[in-house]
């Protein structure tokens, strides 16, 4: 019984990976800006920064009963740099803040999901 599943998947493979198949070439240039705009690896824009800060800002003062000394510091830090003078859009969000950081914050549901995000972003590079 094995011996004829292999020679029927020995086939199916002989019969798929014969036929050449045309390179796709696209029709416009909007296929490859939105593969390259959904790299994970690339910067964010000034535009998704700021609006990544007004995320940021609206889940830290949307807490609630949600207090503790670490979210209070960062979430203070966070909204002094977002709303206040913006230096966290410029100085930190755009030098170093990826597409992929982006879903992280986006998926988090609260400030302590968001400060544990901010601590996997590659400040490094």
């Amino acid at each position: 019984m094995r011996l004829v599943l292999l020679i029927v998947g020995a086939m199916v493979a002989t019969a798929c990976g014969g036929k050449d198949q045309p390179a796709e070439s696209p029709s416009n240039d909007t296929s490859s800006s939105t593969a390259s705009s959904n790299d994970g690896s690339r910067r964010l824009s000034k535009s998704e920064c700021e609006a990544l800060a007004s995320s940021i800002v609206d889940a830290c003062n949307n807490r609630g009963n949600d207090r503790s000394a670490e979210a209070d510091g960062w979430c203070s830090d966070m909204v002094a740099k977002n709303s206040g003078d913006g230096t966290w859009v410029s100085g930190d969000c755009v030098p170093h803040f990826r597409y992929m950081d982006r879903f992280c914050f986006e998926g988090a549901k609260n400030a302590h999901a968001m400060m544990t995000c901010d601590k996997t972003v590659d400040r490094v590079q």
